[in-house]
């Protein structure tokens, strides 16, 4: 029994996709380790950096107008929730991307 030629078109063009979608897939498990570790990495970032930004504009307050590191304790602490805040924001960016 002879096949035709059109299903044996079709039957490579099954093939080839199959084997693709087997690349893709490996791809991404080998992507997703990589992911997790970029996720921490800017995390981290984003919680340290707001922190410096708020000490350091602080520390520049205190020293113009002399007030005692008052404004190094206030920036401080806001800057530390200004980079809670960000952490928040890429987190849940993060997660409304998988869904």
């Amino acid at each position: 029994m002879k096949v035709p030629e059109d299903i044996k078109a079709l039957d490579e063009k099954i093939a080839k996709a199959k084997l693709s979608s087997q690349q893709s897939e490996d791809a991404a498990d080998k992507h997703s380790d990589f992911s997790h570790l970029t996720v921490g990495v800017r995390l981290s970032v984003e919680l340290a950096s707001g922190t410096i930004v708020g000490a350091a504009i602080g520390y520049t307050l205190d020293e113009i107008f002399d007030f005692k590191y008052i404004m190094l304790l206030i920036f401080t602490i806001f800057g530390g929730c200004a980079g809670m805040l960000n952490a928040y924001r890429y987190i849940k960016s993060i997660s409304t991307e998988k869904r």
